[in-house]
């Protein structure tokens, strides 16, 4: 954001952004452009749980150094897409409230550093849906005291059946949240948080207080339940405070907190980076809201129709009844139960084609609807929805194989399911929002004529196909083969770590490194049709095979590195590759990365069309068995994974291994020596190091392993590196005929053993790490 005055279209909206370059946070230097931007990256996140709920709103036109002031009240100039609510019994005021990031950057510009919510949201002002606990510590308490009194109280929450989520509060202490049915009156809620804080202090009475006077606190923490009264307000989730550094009260894990050393741990120049890398740590919420009790539940399961009872199948499922024979499907009998009113399940149903269904709890019954792309991943994306005949409640838990011969045959797995609610009624349709452990959104269902509907999503996505970071999951090397039940084994193929991006038609392939590939493969683009999905973020490698099927790295390596588009045509019908896809990151609208590997691969699987290069790299339980045949077939090794690991971006974890033929390293290229003879215009060998802790190892020299092509290619590379001294103290043979390079470029080496001096030995260059 450039200049001092700026008009944006955000949502569209035009915003006339002013005094961007206004100091705001004078330690740091941070400018009031910084803090609209931080608003409007960390929007989707911000929305997710502020959305809808009335504002009280702290501004510092001229910075944290300056007087700042309350405004409750909507300002009238504000414009008309700018929307409050009225509250308040004697004295009421116009709230607003956030619909989108438009409105989030609009107040952003007025300087609205801290952004106070109420625990209700706009559809129900009688009925708050949190009941929050606020950690104030007494003036002499260390944080360590605050969090192990954090944790205290969430056990003994625990113990009620509640689920609270914490976040720090951007200044000394810790915020709880319990998402609750909004069911009960403000009144209500707070004795609730009451009775539940009387009995922790009654177990714990050197700790705690509900002393709102600091004179009558005795030094203990303050246990402030009094945020629940009608009309209070807490500090929103992901808002700034106006305190130096920016700090940010920043939603984390119970397990995160164990880790950090302070309530401002987090600030607007690393927040965002934070929660893209580790996620929303409060995702799916409210699908964990309970009723409000102040007595321990007595925890029960209770099956549908506990006693095996036949009921008369209701009115609501004859048509339900009538397609299915419940002799020979595994799907539930037709039964209206009574069940939560706000339940939801999306379903992914491979029947005679692949589609999910949406299904809403209404009137003791499932309102279903099909969904033939899957449900719109972004605002803008238009999804027809089918309605088809209300399931009974008992399908909120159902997937299984539905047999052939029986109506709607096939696979069925639960996509994502948990608690929703209707957000705005309209004429032919309604807004509805979804609260998952996997899923969050708003949608917008209108319709049509018949049974048609039009389905569109509101709520910004937090992922995107083509936008978003996705980085690939990285393997422990090891040299036995891992034993267990719960391990698969699959080949490792030799040839290029690719990810493929699919997103509504088009494809998108990247290189482990986020180098695009796209135009290297036209074979790949071309066969996009043979895999069934709208939108996806697949892990794959793609090889180049021989007459017997083993990978030839040297000429899928030799595809990359080529720029003729001629020639990338002929090679790709004269030497066409192979995409072997192993994981999945992202699928229809949501990530997927901490589902089971198993079931991961199993919606990989499902969605694969054979007779294209896209296969499925099959796994098996028998990983002595391949690793034999893999190694008589002259393949590169296996791979071990855990079949309930869940896909960690970036990361090493020892839920993969890999088991290889022979070592490998990654190493520095540290310089290169001369070149003699044909290899005279390129290099002779490559000098290699090593990064460990104690600083660089020096592995000595490869100069095998490359073609004409890549040494000439790799010599260009190598010339846009700053020449330097050379970077370790070991003695070379080649000192005055090398030329030594900032050690930038990472490759892969193979060799057989390492020498007593540290040295590779029968060392063979496999690529560049940016390569694979």
């Amino acid at each position: 954001m450039a200049g001092n005055t700026q008009v944006v279209e955000i949502d569209g909206h035009r915003i006339k952004l002013s005094n961007l370059e206004k100091v705001l946070f004078p330690d740091q230097q941070i400018i009031k452009a910084e803090v609209i931007q931080y608003y409007l990256k960390i929007a989707p996140y911000f929305l997710r749980h502020n959305k809808y709920r009335p504002l009280s709103l702290v501004r510092y036109p001229d910075g944290i150094a300056s007087h700042e002031f309350f405004q409750k009240d909507r300002p009238s100039w504000a414009p008309d897409w700018i929307e409050s609510i009225r509250l308040g019994k004697e004295e009421k005021k116009d709230y607003i409230f956030l619909t989108n990031a438009a409105s989030l950057v609009w107040l952003a510009n007025l300087a609205c550093l801290e952004m106070h919510i109420m625990e209700f949201t706009k559809q129900d002002p009688e009925h708050p849906d949190l009941m929050v606990f606020d950690l104030d510590p007494a003036p002499d308490m260390t944080f360590e005291q605050v969090k192990q009194i954090a944790y205290l109280l969430k056990e003994h929450l625990l113990e009620f059946d509640y689920h609270p989520f914490v976040k720090t509060s951007g200044g000394k202490g810790l915020h709880l949240f319990c998402p609750i049915a909004p069911s009960n009156t403000h009144g209500e809620v707070f004795q609730a948080a009451k009775d539940l804080s009387e009995s922790f202090i009654k177990k714990y009475p050197q700790l705690g207080t509900l002393q709102l006077r600091k004179d009558k606190r005795e030094q203990k923490l303050l246990i402030d339940i009094y945020r629940n009264r009608e009309t209070q307000t807490v500090v929103g989730a992901y808002s700034l405070r106006g305190k130096p550094g920016a700090p940010v009260s920043m939603p984390v894990s119970w397990e995160t907190l164990g880790d950090i050393g302070s309530s401002q741990s987090f600030f607007l120049r690393e927040a965002l980076d934070h929660v893209e890398t580790n996620g929303d740590a409060w995702e799916g919420m409210h699908s964990q809201a309970v009723s409000i009790h102040t007595h321990r539940v007595q925890k029960t399961t209770t099956p549908f129709n506990p006693d095996g009872v036949k009921h008369k199948t209701p009115e609501q499922l004859e048509e339900y009844a009538a397609k299915r024979d419940f002799s020979n499907t595994p799907e539930p009998p037709p039964a209206v139960t009574s069940g939560t009113g706000h339940a939801f399940v999306v379903h992914r149903h491979h029947a005679t084609t692949l589609h999910y269904d949406l299904r809403l709890e209404e009137d003791g019954v499932l309102r279903s609807w099909a969904v033939p792309r899957g449900l719109p991943p972004e605002p803008g994306i238009k999804r027809l929805a089918v309605e088809t005949e209300p399931h009974p409640l008992a399908y909120l838990t159902f997937e299984g194989e539905i047999p052939k011969g029986q109506y709607g045959a096939g696979s069925m797995w639960i996509f994502a399911s948990g608690q929703y609610r209707k957000t705005k009624d309209k004429k032919d349709g309604f807004y509805f929002q979804l609260t998952g452990s996997r899923w969050e959104a708003e949608y917008r269902i209108h319709h049509m004529k018949e049974k048609e509907w039009l389905l569109e999503r509101v709520s910004p996505a937090l992922h995107h196909p083509f936008e978003s970071t996705w980085q690939v999951m990285l393997a422990e090397q090891t040299t036995r083969i891992p034993t267990g039940s719960d391990f698969r084994f699959e080949v490792k193929w030799d040839g290029i770590r690719a990810l493929i991006l699919i997103y509504e038609g088009s494809i998108r392939i990247l290189s482990r490194s986020g180098r695009e590939l796209t135009q290297q493969f036209p074979e790949l683009v071309s066969s996009l049709s043979y895999l069934k999905a709208s939108n996806a973020v697949l892990d794959a490698e793609i090889v180049r095979l021989d007459e017997v099927g083993r990978p030839v790295f040297k000429q899928v390596i030799s595809r990359l590195h080529q720029s003729h588009a001629g020639k990338i045509e002929r090679l790709s019908k004269s030497a066409p590759v192979v995409c072997y896809l192993f994981d999945a990151l992202y699928l229809d609208g949501r990530s997927i990365t901490q589902e089971p590997l198993a079931r991961r691969r199993a919606w990989l699987q499902d969605l694969i069309k054979s007779g294209s290069p896209f296969r499925f790299s099959s796994d098996v339980e028998d990983g002595a068995a391949l690793y034999d045949a893999a190694q008589k077939m002259g393949l590169e090794g296996i791979m071990a994974k855990r079949a309930d690991s869940f896909y960690y971006q970036g990361k090493r974890s020892s839920d993969w291994y890999k088991l290889k033929f022979r070592d490998t390293m990654e190493c520095y290229i540290a310089g290169f020596t001369e070149g003699q003879g044909e290899r005279a215009s390129v290099f002779g060998a490559l000098h290699l190091l090593q990064k460990q802790d104690q600083g660089w190892v020096y592995r000595g020299k490869v100069g095998t392993g490359f073609d004409t092509d890549f040494m000439q290619y790799l010599r260009e590379r190598l010339d846009t590196l700053t020449i330097v001294s050379k970077p370790f103290d070991t003695p070379t043979p080649d000192d005055k005929v090398s030329t030594w390079v900032k050690p930038e470029l990472i490759c892969e080496v193979e060799y057989a053993s390492i020498t007593d001096q540290g040295t590779l030995r029968e060392p063979v260059f496999k690529s560049l790490m940016e390569d694979r």
